[in-house]
């Protein structure tokens, strides 16, 4: 046993040498965010800055609520509205670990919170581990698979969620798992169940993943064109029943079966929209647009005597605020085109300190001096990363190697779904698909670096 132990050991000292100075470096910021930012601040309404939005606060009431009651009939006893997973995730893990949620005062109990930090850092590790070792077994050039391996464990944009409860780093950590199975895709039939169990796994932790088995599907069409039947039939199969339980979990609660979050109905109304009707209207700001549409939306209610208390009637809500949205996407599609473009730009502009950024400002951050005096670096940061990307998609093509490609295909799924909302957090799927871009992209300046070298000797 020992002597296996040493041998993995020394065939991967590399990745552990990584995973430890990573180690040591979460361990010392995971410290000085919890002991910095658990206070409730004294203004009333505020929440404390380790929960640094609203969506953060609910998910941890929901959480503690789960944790109370963990029971298969509690498991979705109220509205779909976001994510399934992450506040079942953070509840029953607060019941095995003791995360108490709130005290005996009521007050919010930060206690444990670093374990859970650690929990889906862990997590995070283990998928990495096994990306890495999956690209060994593919013989990717071992200096592309460190430099890959490096972006994954220390890029400051994609590992900062780490210290937040939102369950990001669980749903980055189930994407690299999927990764690994994409760039070698399983040759028995049988395995693609499990595969399609993975990919609604990673549609519960994150609604954006919806429609992200299409991806499988058009790599295993690809690959393995006349033999694919069966694999997609399983792939379908084992995704499709999870989402018909879910289905069923939410027709047992309010008669109506769906399985796609009711923000996903509404979110063009409410995220999208009032950037048109700024422009369409001529109105001051986005803001003033959105307290127009809001006003529309509650007419619309009080008309058609909606009760927006139950469940039914607030999907009837949710519907005629997406048809309004088509129609006025259709009847403006060159607007719609510039605004999805410009937010698309808006999304890719990286952001490595977002997360402490707004712990340390609070309630409006991105209208602060601090957001705008950070923003030319941000855009330094991003060119160069990207370059260094673009090289290494260029050295791909150039070279013949494939791998990469297959989760460019993953990117752009991402990309395409998510990007008009503008947000940078909603950008990250897309970005840790092109890691291996990055690893290639360094692995191709450090060859011109020794060549330049040899040259000059």
């Amino acid at each position: 046993m020992f002597n296996n132990l040493f041998k993995i050991s020394k065939n991967n000292y590399v990745i552990i040498f990584l995973i430890i100075i990573n180690f040591m470096i979460f361990n010392i910021s995971s410290n000085f965010q919890i002991n910095k930012f658990n206070k409730i601040p004294s203004n009333t309404g505020e929440f404390p800055r380790l929960l640094y939005s609203p969506v953060e606060m609910n998910m941890w009431n929901t959480a503690y609520e789960f944790k109370k009651n963990t029971s298969f009939s509690n498991i979705q006893d109220y509205e779909f509205r976001h994510h399934f997973l992450p506040s079942k995730i953070l509840g029953l893990y607060g019941k095995i670990s003791n995360l108490d949620f709130y005290d005996k005062k009521g007050d919010i109990n930060f206690k444990n919170i670093h374990s859970f930090f650690l929990f889906q850092t862990i997590l995070y590790y283990l998928s990495v581990i096994y990306f890495y070792r999956k690209l060994k077994l593919l013989k990717i050039n071992k200096l592309v698979i460190y430099f890959t391996t490096v972006f994954l464990l220390f890029e400051p944009t994609i590992n900062q969620y780490r210290y937040t409860i939102f369950g990001e780093t669980i749903f980055f950590s189930i994407l690299i798992f999927l990764f690994s199975n994409l760039i070698d895709l399983p040759k028995k039939n049988i395995n693609y169940l499990f595969l399609g169990f993975l990919f609604a796994l990673c549609y519960l932790q994150r609604s954006v993943a919806m429609f992200f088995i299409i991806v499988p599907v058009i790599i295993v069409l690809f690959k393995f064109k006349k033999n694919s039947l069966f694999k997609i039939f399983n792939l379908a199969l084992s995704y499709g029943t999870i989402l018909l339980i879910l289905g069923y979990l939410n027709y047992n609660r309010s008669d109506n079966f769906y399985f796609f979050p009711t923000q996903t109905i509404d979110n063009l109304y409410n995220f999208f929209l009032p950037s048109i009707e700024m422009k369409n209207q001529n109105y001051n700001s986005v803001l003033e647009a959105k307290n127009v549409l809001m006003s529309k939306k509650l007419n619309f209610a009080e008309k058609n005597n909606l009760d927006l208390n139950n469940e039914s009637d607030r999907i009837i809500f949710y519907k005629w605020q997406r048809e309004k949205a088509i129609e006025a996407i259709l009847n403006n599609k060159l607007l719609t085109i510039q605004i999805a473009f410009k937010s698309s730009l808006h999304s890719a502009l990286l952001n490595p300190t977002e997360v402490l950024f707004t712990r340390i400002h609070g309630v409006g951050y991105y209208k602060s001096e601090l957001h705008q005096k950070t923003l030319k670096y941000r855009v330094i940061y991003t060119l160069l990363v990207f370059f260094i990307i673009f090289l290494g998609f260029l050295y791909a093509i150039k070279n013949e190697i494939y791998i990469p490609h297959i989760l460019l295909i993953a990117a752009m799924y991402f990309f395409s779904i998510s990007s008009w909302v503008g947000y940078t957090r909603y950008f990250i799927p897309t970005y840790i698909c092109l890691c291996l871009y990055f690893g290639l992209g360094i692995y191709y300046l450090y060859q011109l670096f020794n060549n330049s070298r040899i040259n000059n000797k």
